[in-house]
C-alpha cells in the first residue's frame, strides 16, 4: 500500500467511531442523577442497580459486588469495597430504536456501555 493510500485509509478507520457515536449526548450533573437513580443496567454479562441513597449493585457471572455512587461535577463516580478512593467517568446516553445505551467514559477513553432496562424510584 502507498503512502497516500495509507493515510486514506487511516483517516477512514479513524471517521468510522464518530458516525457510531455521533447520537450520544454527554450528560451533566443533573441528566446523571435523573437517569441513574432507581434505573438498572445491563451490559453483555452484567447488570448493575442504582439506588436513591448512593447504594449500588453490581452482578457478574452470579458474583454480587456493593458498592456506592455519587455524582461529583459533571462526572459518575463509584467506590468499590475495599477501596475509599472515587473512580470517576463522564457518562453519555443514546436512543436507538427505542433502547437506551448508557456509556461510562474512563479518562482514558475506555468505555463500558448497557442497556437501561428499567427505571424506578
Amino acid at each position: 500500500m502507498n503512502r497516500i493510500a495509507a493515510i486514506a485509509f487511516s483517516a477512514a478507520a479513524l471517521a468510522v467511531p464518530s458516525f457510531a457515536v455521533a447520537d450520544e449526548t454527554r450528560l451533566d450533573h443533573q441528566a446523571i442523577l435523573a437517569t441513574l437513580t432507581g434505573a438498572t443496567i445491563e451490559g453483555s454479562d452484567w447488570s448493575q442497580t442504582f439506588e436513591k441513597g448512593g447504594a449500588t449493585e453490581y452482578v457478574s457471572q452470579g458474583k454480587t459486588s456493593n458498592g456506592r455512587w455519587d455524582v461529583q461535577g459533571d462526572q459518575y463516580c463509584s467506590m468499590w469495597p475495599p477501596s475509599d478512593q472515587w473512580s470517576c467517568y463522564a457518562v453519555t446516553s443514546s436512543v436507538a430504536n427505542g433502547v437506551t445505551t448508557i456509556s461510562w467514559i474512563s479518562a482514558d477513553g475506555s468505555r463500558e456501555s448497557g442497556r437501561l432496562v428499567a427505571k424506578g424510584q
